[in-house]
């Protein structure tokens, strides 16, 4: 990286200008590199930029970071945490600015919802096992930060007690993970930050292993049409049939609850080993994670494929089931929010398992689980179709 976000000139206007230029591209960078490698998804997570000693720029709440130019990332103040426009910062600006008051060698910040740090985040820290090398990148020790619902004070403080615990300040080097949250990481620049999160995330599927997350594609994606047709496309074929044909089981399941539900457009499924797994060892997936809870609700139940109107009472009130046969089925309003569903689905199927070698399986409360869910329909849902 040519140059740090943080400049030592901030005697013009000019100069402090030059800087928040180069804070957002450095934020929209990390975020392209971020996506392409699967560490963030939609709008989970959070990226930010000091631009000096009494600012930073941080990624919006509610836009999809393939959505963000120069014009939405939102400069903040550090000790206010006043900023204009009306595109709202990230809800979690508070962990950021705080972060960059307690450590002035600090000017990068990633908050992920990155698979393994979540799964790790739940069940199995102490299992962290890192090699020298991944010691001397790191800086400083991996601490995990207690529950705390997102955007708030105690998450806020949970995230600095346990940076502070990390011997955090080894050239603005840090490694949190949040509890059934996801990971919190600082470097100096976006490329050490960058790093540490590939760093992070490879320690925490070594100790993971053998489960693996699949991101395999879709077994199948059907589309409900209004001339009494579905449209259907497994493995690159897309075909359409007739609603009155005698339709195979797959299909026939697809229409079912497409019709049970007039306001899901799309439904996809995926029979991955780790939903398989889940299906032979609960009635239904909880949820652990909290982004799960946002959009799948309390839990996603586990039923068998050979009862159709089952399969539809199991999915009322939710947008997502385990199906013998099938695995996760997830539907939706558009095909990306139901691929989003989809991840999280397998994500929380992965931590589930994993927190299973480790006892019961630690589920979110059901007023948290309540509250994510309450959250996500009337703000955030709403956010997104605007």
């Amino acid at each position: 990286m040519e140059e740090n976000c943080l400049q030592t000139d901030f005697s013009s206007l000019e100069s402090r200008s030059q800087n928040e230029s180069l804070a957002k591209r450095e934020v929209l960078i990390a975020c392209e590199e971020l996506v392409k490698l699967g560490l963030v998804a939609r709008t989970w997570g959070n990226i930010s930029c000091r631009i000096d000693e009494k600012r930073f720029v941080i990624t919006p709440s509610g836009i999809g970071y393939d959505r963000l130019t120069p014009d939405n990332i939102i400069v903040v103040d550090i000790d206010t945490l006043n900023y204009e426009g009306n595109i709202k910062p990230s809800s979690e600006k508070k962990i950021h600015a705080s972060v960059y008051k307690l450590d002035l060698q600090t000017n990068f910040v990633i908050h992920t919802h990155q698979t393994y740090a979540s799964c790790l985040s739940a069940a199995g820290f102490s299992t962290l096992q890192l090699t020298a090398e991944e010691r001397t990148k790191l800086g400083s020790e991996i601490t995990l930060a207690s529950y705390g619902l997102p955007g708030t004070g105690k998450l806020k403080k949970n995230v600095i007690k346990a940076l502070k615990k990390s011997s955090f300040g080894s050239g603005g080097r840090g490694a949190v993970l949040m509890e059934k949250h996801g990971a919190l990481i600082t470097g100096k620049d976006r490329e050490t930050a960058f790093n540490l999160a590939l760093t992070l995330e490879n320690i925490c599927k070594r100790s993971v292993s053998p489960l693996i997350f699949s991101d395999n594609r879709y077994n199948g994606i059907s589309i409900l049409q209004g001339n009494g047709k579905l449209s259907h496309e497994t493995d690159g074929n897309k075909k359409e049939y007739l609603l009155s044909d005698d339709l195979p089981l797959p299909l026939k399941i697809h229409a079912s609850l497409l019709h049970a539900n007039p306001s899901a457009k799309v439904l996809i499924h995926r029979n991955s080993e780790n939903c398989i797994a889940v299906l032979k060892t609960t009635k239904k997936l909880p949820a652990i994670l909290d982004d799960f809870a946002q959009m799948a609700g309390n839990d996603a139940k586990c039923v068998s494929s050979d009862n159709i109107s089952q399969i539809v009472k199991a999915i009322r009130k939710r947008n997502g089931v385990l199906v013998n046969g099938l695995g996760a089925v997830c539907y939706a309003e558009d095909e990306s929010d139901a691929a989003a569903l989809l991840t999280l689905m397998e994500k929380n199927a992965l931590t589930y398992l994993n927190a299973l070698q480790y006892g019961k399986p630690p589920v979110l409360s059901l007023i948290d689980r309540k509250l994510m869910r309450f959250v996500y329909q009337n703000k955030y849902s709403k956010k997104k179709k605007g």
